[in-house]
């Protein structure tokens, strides 16, 4: 059985809490941010207009989902960045054609990734949705443009900020406390700072200290050991590969 800190937001972390937690395994989830779905208008009529859609998250992916009925329309592309977005695809039951739907095969999982392979490495002429959070990168949005796609961002969903559990703060400083490993899950480049600044003890940045810390990207696991974590381990998204990191 392992410790396992989860940082996604509320109420994403909710799903693999749950499947760690059938595995056996002692889960904490210290929540920064709570997605809050966004009213969206004219949703049928933007997709008809384009050629691809870029889902740039699971979150982004389940409320397309949610806002189409679970149902895929004719016409436009899907394109996903990660693992994490194929299993969200799969869990909403949503069913794209294999040639309507483009994502990235080998790490990084990004959405530079989808730049370099698949149709949007040659995007000149094409009519591509963004669907994703408020704010968010663009520079990868940037690089579409310049290289002469037509680009709508659509916002799908905002990311409020919560106060974490000061239950399971405690438990988490309990676990630090002691020489069991603990595993934590970043996800977003800005939770490192956050926990840092949550979790004030010695031994959370001792370089035998108990915290490991498990990072999707490379700009995560820069921004962790920048926070003053020293053990940072680069893992792929998804349930799977977090599974492997901690069993």
């Amino acid at each position: 059985m392992a410790r396992v800190v989860l940082t996604q937001p509320q109420p994403r972390v909710e799903s693999l809490a749950g499947a760690l937690s059938e595995r056996g395994h002692d889960v904490a989830c210290l929540s920064f941010t709570r997605v809050r779905p966004l009213e969206v208008h004219g949703l049928a009529a933007r997709l008809a207009s384009v050629d691809w859609v870029v889902a740039v998250s699971p979150a982004a992916l389940e409320r397309l989902a949610a806002l189409l009925g679970g149902a895929w329309p004719a016409g436009p592309g899907l394109a996903l960045i990660g693992p994490g977005s194929l299993r969200a695809l799969k869990q909403t039951g949503m069913v794209v054609p294999p040639e309507r739907l483009s994502h990235p095969v080998l790490p990084p999982f990004d959405a530079c990734a989808l730049l370099r392979s698949g149709p949007l490495a040659n995007p000149a002429g094409m009519r591509v949705l963004i669907a994703r959070g408020e704010g968010g990168r663009d520079d990868w949005i940037d690089q579409l443009r310049e290289a002469g796609a037509a680009i709508e961002v659509l916002a799908l969903y905002e990311r409020d900020p919560v106060h974490p559990d000061p239950h399971a703060v405690e438990r988490v400083q309990t676990w630090l406390a002691g020489r069991a490993r603990v595993y934590c899950l970043l996800t977003q480049t800005g939770t490192a700072a956050r926990l840092s600044d949550l979790l004030t003890m010695d031994r959370l940045r001792a370089p035998d200290g108990p915290m490991v810390v498990l990072a999707i990207h490379q700009r995560i696991a820069d921004a962790a050991s920048g926070a003053g974590f020293p053990q940072v381990r680069l893992i792929d998204p998804g349930e799977e590969a977090v599974i492997r990191a901690i069993e």
